[in-house]
């Protein structure tokens, strides 16, 4: 949904994902600017973000590692993990 779109139908919009779970991506100039979700799936995704940050802070502590090589390591391992799926499609 285009920006003046979704700013001609707030309202609908927010009913739509407030009382049926609807789930709206707001475009701004043919790209992708935000999303509207219902609150608890936001919730949700916050309470998944922080725990996957605490987990990578456990690791790190345990594996001794500097942040930034702890963030290496991370970004080889989503590397490896797109790489996989990508071949498996």
């Amino acid at each position: 949904m285009g920006v003046t779109e979704a700013r001609k139908e707030f309202s609908n919009l927010i009913r739509d994902v407030q009382y049926q779970g609807g789930v709206y991506v707001i475009s701004r100039h043919g790209e992708r600017a935000a999303a509207v979700v219902p609150v608890q799936v936001y919730q949700d995704w916050k309470k998944q973000r922080k725990e996957f940050f605490d987990q990578i802070r456990e690791i790190q502590d345990r594996a001794d590692l500097s942040p930034q090589e702890a963030g290496k390591l991370a970004s080889e391992a989503v590397a490896a993990v797109r790489s996989e799926r990508d071949q498996s499609a």
